[in-house]
């Protein structure tokens, strides 16, 4: 198997060149000046390209997607197809259930997948296959298809890091060698732009902390109630850019605020950047918290502190009930082997 994870899901248009498949991130791939236009097929499809078989699901971009038995499989020719066929470099053309679990890598469910099995298609798996099999640059992520001619193929990628390296390489068609060069980051270099123009607009502070209500215009987080600036960034610790609704009660966040003002039980402050952390969420801990929020054991839940035991056994959290008049705190501590909790209360 090989684990190939990358950062942002990558939809890769396809044209045929020289009766031929190839593929780009978003974009048309240029024609060689050494193909004639009728070598150039009229077909413009959005296809995928497998990065990593699992025992039930396949990697593309940053998503896991399950395939199961309601998952409708089959080749381009429309010949029968098994899960136990796909292979890494695959071009496919994938459907998904459209909603997308924000862990890292995310996880979703492919309801159809329709290998690319034309001759040339195949050909051009096998070459990226073999670049996968034999790149010495580490472990890479964000693979995407630049331009394909009759003679080579240009990928684009990055190594395993935030905003890390980014690299182009070149395979030869004929005897699959190939050559890798760095080339300029522009995606890194515009969000250290964008971040310290972030830093000098909003020099307040930040914090971390649970998502305990969701506004229109803003978030419940710990005991601050945050609204959105002007110029809100919502973002996960991958550097990918999300939207509102990514963002559930329960989950993981760091804040970037603009100011709080604290004089009220429950704080008021401007949210400037909102960071998803995928890495350090566990998605068990997060609908735990969401069900004690969301749940009858408490009226009007906060959450005052958080922390984990030093073998990340347990999960432990104060909280305090906004409509408990005996102003007592409760400690929650979840058993992240068995899934249970205890309850115990604290006298304020």
């Amino acid at each position: 198997m090989h684990i190939f994870p990358k950062r942002i899901l990558t939809p890769i248009t396809v044209m045929i060149l020289m009766t031929g498949c190839g593929v780009s991130e978003k974009q048309e791939i240029p024609v060689s000046k050494t193909a004639g236009i009728s070598e150039v097929s009229r077909l413009n499809s959005k296809f995928s390209l497998i990065e990593s078989v699992g025992e039930d699901s396949v990697l593309i971009g940053s998503t896991y997607y399950k395939i199961s038995e309601k998952t409708k499989l089959k080749k381009a020719d429309n010949e029968a197809l098994t899960f136990e066929e796909l292979q890494v470099g695959d071009l496919v053309l994938l459907e998904d259930e459209g909603f997308i679990l924000t862990s890292f890598p995310g996880q979703g469910f492919a309801t159809s997948v329709v290998l690319q099995n034309d001759a040339e298609s195949m050909k051009v798996s096998d070459s990226i296959r073999h670049f996968f099999d034999n790149q010495k640059t580490g472990n890479i992520l964000s693979t995407s298809i630049k331009e394909i001619t009759g003679k080579s193929i240009k990928l684009h990628f990055y190594e395993w890091e935030i905003h890390g390296k980014k690299y182009e390489a070149v395979i030869d068609r004929l005897t699959d060698t190939f050559s890798v060069k760095e080339i300029v980051n522009e995606e890194a270099l515009e969000q250290e732009r964008r971040s310290k123009e972030m830093a000098a607009a909003h020099p307040e502070g930040s914090t971390a902390g649970h998502i305990t209500e969701i506004y229109e215009n803003g978030f419940r987080i710990n005991m601050v109630d945050y609204t959105f600036a002007d110029d809100i960034q919502l973002t996960n610790d991958l550097g990918e850019k999300l939207k509102k609704d990514h963002f559930q009660v329960g989950s993981f966040v760091s804040v970037d605020y603009d100011k709080i003002d604290s004089k009220s039980t429950i704080g008021k402050g401007i949210l400037s950047k909102l960071t998803l952390l995928t890495k350090e969420e566990n998605p068990e801990v997060r609908n735990w918290i969401k069900s004690i929020i969301e749940g009858d054991l408490y009226q009007e839940p906060v959450i005052m502190q958080f922390f984990s035991d030093q073998f990340e056994t347990y999960y432990t959290i104060r909280v305090a009930d906004l409509k408990d008049e005996t102003w007592d705190t409760f400690e929650l501590q979840y058993d992240l082997k068995s899934g249970t909790h205890t309850v115990t209360r604290i006298k304020s």
